[in-house]
C-alpha cells in the first residue's frame, strides 16, 4: 500500500504548477501598470496595457462583467464570470482578485481551472507569489490523460515541491459519477515531491465503504528506490496447498540493493529467498540468488504424485534443499573480462518443483526446463581481430547418473581474424586445449586446431562468391571405458551388474529417458587426427520496386536471391578417436547445398510515430504497487516483444522494412547418404511475415523427396491482433490487455527423434493462447498445450476478468492444470487503475504488447 499515491502525485504536483502558473502571470506583470482611480468597465474589459507572464511569456488575458481597480489597495477586482486565459489553459471564478503589493492573487467561487492536461475545481484559491505557495479549499484535481482524481477539503502548496492535502481521498475511478468504485481516503497527507510522503489516519474504501484502515504509513514521492514490502504472490494449488510469498526489498546504495522473502505452501515446504544484485555498468554487474526449504509438512502421497518422471537417476526428494543461480561480469581493464554463471541445487527434482527460482526477472529462462544445473566460469581478453579466453564448465547432470557428467575443467581457447595480401584474403583460426573430467568414464585432454582461409570475391553488382580451404586437427590423451546409451524404447535387463544405473536396476521400459552404463572397451593413450576439408559458393540478386503509393506504403521492393555452395570433407576413419563433442567428428561428404530466397520490403515516406504499448512506460513500472525498486542504471528499458520483426532501415527521413522472406533449400551428397539411406536431403521451406501491426507469421517445413518420405518436420507460429484492440489510457500495472489470438504447432516425425522409433516418442505438438473482453465489464483467456503423440494434455490455463468500464480497477481469477508438476493451482491478481497490480499474474502476456519494465525488483511471471 506505500506505492499507492507515487504516479498520481507526480501528476498533481504538475497540476498544480500549471494552475499556480496560470494564475500568478497576471498579478506579476500587472505590478508594473501605472496606478488609476477606481474604474470599472463592462463585460469583455481588458487590464489596458499589455500582460504578460514571467513563466513562459505567453500573454494573459482577463475578462469579466465588470472590472474594479482600487489605487489605495493597488487591488484589481474582476466579478462575474471572470475568465483568466494563457495559452491553453483557462481559469474560471465567479471572482479573481489580483493584489499587486502584496504580490498575492485569490480566486473566489466556482473556481474552475481548464488545462490540456488537467482540470480543478474549488470553491476559492489563494496564491502567495513571493513563496510561491497556493490553498484551494473544497478542491478536486483531475488528470484528464490517465483519469487521476484528487479531492480534499483544503490542498496546500508549501514552499518548493511540498504538499499537503488535509480530509481527502485518491481514486483513478474518475469516469462514473457518483461515489467512486475504491479510494484511498486520509485525514492528512504530506507529500515532499522527489522524497517521500506520509498519510495519517487512512482507509481503503470500496463502493464507498471502509475496507482497510491504517494509522499511518509512509511511501515514496518519487521514482527512486527505498526499501520497503513488496507485493507479494498468493495462491492455491492442489499440490502445493496455499502459497504465500512475501518479499522485502532492501536499497543500500546507487549500484546495489537486495531482497529478501518467505515462501510458504502448506502442503509442501517452508523456506525463504534471498537476492543481491550489484551493478556498476551495462556490463559489469553481480547478482546471485540463493534459497533453502524445508519440506517436512510434505506427505508420501504428496511426493509420489509429483514426480512424473520415475525414471531419473535420482529421483529422491530430501527433506532440506537449496538452490543457487547466479551470474557476474567485471571489466577488470578494457579488454579483459572475468564473468561466471552459476546454477547449482541440492537435488535433481529441484528446479522442476519450485516455481519461484529468483526473486526478478534478470536471471533470464524458466529454470524448470533445463537438463543440467551449468555452472561457467572465467576470463575473457579481447584485441583487435582477436580474442582469448580461459574458462572451466561444470555441470550438474538432472537426468541421468552424476559419475557420467562431463565437466571442461579447464578450457583455454583462441580465436582471431588476420587479413591476408592487403586484403585480398583473409584466414582464421581457433585453437583449443581442454581437459574433460567425469567420475566414470572415457576423460582426458583434446588439443585442437581449426586454421582456414577464405578468398571472397564478386563479379560488378551481379555475382558474389568465395572459397575456402582449411583442416581440423585434434590430439588426444585419454584413459577410461566408453559410455554406452541404452535409448528410450529398450527394456535394459534387470541381471547385468552395469545396470544398476538404469531406472529401478533395468527390467523395465524406457520411457521417458534413456540410459548410460559404461561399456567394455577402454580408450588408453593418445590418438591424432587431422581432415582436410574445403567450401566454396556463389550466388546473386535480382530485384524489382513497385510504386504502390497506397496509405503509407510508397513503394515495394521484391528480391530474388539464389544461391549455391560446396562442401568437401575426405573420408578419414574416426570410429578409434574418443568421443566427447560435436568437433570429435567430422564427417566425410561431398556436399551440394542450394537453393532460393525471396524478400518483400515497404517504404515509406515518413517516420511513423512512437510505439505505444499497453503496457506501462519505464517511469509507470516503477510506480507498480507490486515493486519499490527502480533500475539499477538509469538507462531506459526498451520493449521486448515476443513476436518477430523483420529488419528496419531509416534514412533521410525514410523507412524501409522487410515484410516478408521465404527460402527454400536442400542438400544433395554425391558420395554419401544424407538422410534415411538417399544422398538426397530434405527440402526446407522457412517462411516469415512480419506484419506485426495485425499479425505474424512463421513456418518451417522439411519434406523427404523419397519413396515413404513425407513432412518430417514442420512448425508453424501465428500471432493475431483485432483491428478493434485496444489498452487502457491509464496504468494498469501487470495485467494483461489488448484482444489476441496466438497458435503454434509442431511435429517431428518419429523415426526422426529417436532409435528405434516408438509412438509414446512422435513429436506433435500444439499450443496457443487467446484472450477477448466479452463485454466491457468481463474478459476471457484460454492456453492449452497438448501432446498429439501421447494424446496428452500438458497443460491449460483458464481465465475471467472482471473489471470496470473504464478500467479503475480488475481483478483476474486464474486457474492452471499442468501435467509436469502434476497440479491444479489458482492464482489472484487485483489492479487498481492507475497504481499497478496486487499478486501474481494469473494468465498470459499479450504478444503484441511487449515486456516493458524493470529487470529488478520485480517478482518475475516465469
Amino acid at each position: 500500500m506505500g506505492c499507492f499515491l507515487k504516479p498520481a502525485l507526480k501528476r498533481i504536483a504538475i497540476a498544480v504548477l500549471l494552475a499556480w502558473a496560470a494564475i500568478l502571470s497576471p498579478a506579476v506583470a500587472n505590478a508594473d501598470a501605472p496606478a488609476a482611480a477606481p474604474a470599472r468597465s463592462k463585460k469583455g474589459f481588458s487590464v489596458p496595457v499589455p500582460v504578460r507572464s514571467e513563466h513562459g511569456g505567453e500573454p494573459v488575458t482577463i475578462t469579466g462583467q465588470e472590472t474594479i481597480y482600487d489605487s489605495k489597495t493597488d487591488i484589481f477586482v474582476v466579478k462575474g464570470d471572470a475568465v483568466m486565459s494563457q495559452g491553453g489553459s483557462v481559469l474560471k471564478a465567479d471572482e479573481i482578485d489580483i493584489m499587486r503589493r502584496e504580490r498575492q492573487a485569490r480566486a473566489i467561487g466556482h473556481v474552475h481551472l481548464i488545462d490540456p492536461e488537467i482540470e480543478m475545481w474549488a470553491t476559492d484559491g489563494t496564491i502567495d507569489i513571493t513563496n510561491e505557495t497556493m490553498v484551494l479549499n473544497n478542491a478536486k484535481v483531475l488528470a484528464k490523460k490517465d483519469i487521476y482524481h484528487l479531492e480534499g477539503k483544503q490542498i496546500v502548496k508549501l514552499e518548493g515541491q511540498r504538499y499537503e492535502v488535509k480530509d481527502g481521498f485518491f481514486t483513478t475511478c474518475g469516469c462514473e459519477k457518483g461515489t467512486p468504485d475504491w479510494s484511498i481516503n486520509a485525514d492528512h497527507m504530506a507529500v515532499n515531491m522527489g522524497h517521500t510522503g506520509t498519510a495519517t489516519n487512512a482507509t481503503f474504501d470500496v463502493a464507498g465503504y471502509p475496507i482497510l484502515k491504517t494509522p499511518y504509513f509512509v511511501f515514496p514521492a518519487d521514482t527512486a528506490r527505498h526499501s520497503g514490502l513488496l507485493m507479494g504472490r498468493q495462491g492455491e494449488s492442489g499440490l502445493r496447498g496455499f502459497q504465500w510469498l512475501q518479499p522485502y526489498y532492501i536499497a543500500i546504495d546507487k549500484s546495489s540493493d537486495a531482497t529478501v522473502a518467505l515462501d510458504i505452501e502448506t502442503s509442501q515446504r517452508v523456506g525463504g529467498l534471498g537476492e543481491y544484485r550489484l551493478v556498476n555498468g551495462k556490463d559489469d554487474y553481480f547478482w546471485v540468488n540463493g534459497a533453502f526449504y524445508n519440506e517436512s509438512l510434505r506427505s508420501e502421497e504428496n511426493r509420489l504424485s509429483d514426480v512424473s518422471d520415475t525414471q531419473i537417476a535420482d529421483p529422491h526428494i530430501p527433506l532440506d534443499r537449496y538452490g543457487i543461480i547466479g551470474m557476474t561480469r567485471e571489466h577488470l581493464t578494457d579488454d579483459l573480462i572475468a564473468y561466471g554463471d552459476t546454477v547449482s541445487v541440492s537435488d535433481s527434482l529441484y528446479l522442476r518443483e519450485m516455481d519461484v527460482w529468483t526473486l526478478s526477472h534478470g536471471f533470464g529462462s524458466n529454470f524448470g526446463s533445463l537438463r543440467n544445473a551449468a555452472s561457467d566460469f572465467g576470463l575473457l581478453d579481447q584485441f583487435q581481430d582477436a580474442f582469448v579466453r580461459l574458462q572451466g564448465i561444470w555441470n550438474q547432470d538432472l537426468i541421468q547418473p552424476q559419475q557420467f557428467a562431463l565437466q571442461r575443467l579447464p578450457d583455454a581457447t583462441v580465436t582471431g581474424r588476420q587479413e591476408l595480401f592487403n586484403n585480398l584474403m583473409f584466414a582464421d583460426y581457433d585453437a583449443e586445449a581442454v581437459d574433460f573430467y567425469r567420475y566414470e568414464g572415457i576423460d582426458g585432454l583434446r588439443l585442437d586446431a581449426n586454421p582456414r582461409v577464405t578468398l571472397p570475391w564478386r563479379w560488378g553488382d551481379y555475382v558474389y562468391g568465395y572459397g575456402e580451404i582449411g583442416s581440423q586437427a585434434a590430439f588426444y590423451d585419454t584413459t577410461g571405458h566408453n559410455i554406452q546409451i541404452i535409448p528410450v524404447g529398450a527394456t535394459p535387463s534387470a541381471s547385468k551388474p552395469s545396470h544398476p544405473t538404469c531406472a529401478n536396476g533395468g527390467g523395465a521400459e524406457l520411457i521417458w529417458n534413456n540410459c548410460a552404463e559404461l561399456s567394455p572397451f577402454t580408450a588408453q593413450g593418445t590418438s591424432a587426427r587431422i581432415i582436410p576439408y574445403a567450401k566454396a559458393g556463389i550466388s546473386t540478386v535480382l530485384d524489382r520496386v513497385y510504386d504502390v503509393e497506397w496509405k503509407s506504403i510508397e513503394k515495394l521492393k521484391n528480391t530474388i536471391e539464389p544461391f549455391a555452395n560446396y562442401y568437401y570433407v575426405p573420408n578419414i576413419y574416426q570410429g578409434n578417436m574418443p568421443l566427447f563433442d560435436s568437433f570429435d567428428r567430422l564427417n566425410s561428404r561431398s556436399l551440394f547445398s542450394y537453393g532460393v530466397t525471396t524478400r518483400l520490403f515497404a517504404k515509406t515516406s515518413s517516420l511513423p510515430p512512437e510505439e505505444t504499448t499497453t503496457d506501462a512506460t519505464p517511469t509507470e513500472e516503477l510506480s507498480d504497487a507490486d515493486s519499490a525498486v527502480g533500475p539499477l542504471s538509469e538507462e531506459p528499458i526498451t520493449p521486448d516483444s515476443l513476436v518477430p520483426h523483420g529488419g528496419n532501415i531509416v534514412r533521410d527521413g525514410e523507412r524501409s522494412m522487410q515484410i516478408g522472406s521465404l527460402t527454400i533449400q536442400q542438400a544433395y551428397d554425391i558420395g554419401h547418404q544424407v538422410a534415411n539411406g538417399s544422398n538426397m536431403s530434405d527440402v526446407e521451406a522457412l517462411l516469415h511475415i512480419y506484419a506485426t501491426q495485425v499479425t505474424t507469421f512463421s513456418s518451417q517445413v522439411d519434406y523427404g523427396p523419397r519413396p515413404n518420405g513425407g513432412v518430417t518436420f514442420a512448425d508453424l507460429a501465428v500471432t493475431y491482433q483485432p483491428p478493434w484492440s485496444s489498452g487502457s489510457n491509464i496504468y494498469m500495472g501487470k495485467a494483461l490487455q489488448g484482444s489476441f489470438l496466438q497458435v503454434g504447432y509442431d511435429y517431428a516425425n518419429r523415426s526422426d527423434t529417436v532409435i528405434p522409433a516408438t509412438s509414446a516418442n512422435a513429436s506433435e505438438f500444439v499450443s496457443g493462447a487467446a484472450y477477448t473482453e466479452l463485454f466491457d465489464f468481463m474478459g476471457v483467456y484460454f492456453s492449452p498445450d497438448y501432446n498429439i503423440g501421447s494424446k496428452q494434455m500438458l497443460s491449460t490455463e483458464y481465465g475471467v476478468r472482471l473489471k470496470s468500464p473504464c478500467d479503475c480497477w480488475a481483478a483476474d481469477v486464474g486457474i492452471t492444470d499442468s501435467y509436469n508438476p502434476n497440479e491444479v493451482q489458482i492464482q489472484f491478481q487485483l489492479t487498481l487503475g492507475g497504481l499497478g497490480s496486487y499478486g501474481r499474474r494469473p494468465f498470459g502476456n499479450n504478444p503484441f504488447q511487449g515486456l516493458i519494465g524493470s529487470p529488478t525488483g520485480v517478482l518475475p511471471n516465469y
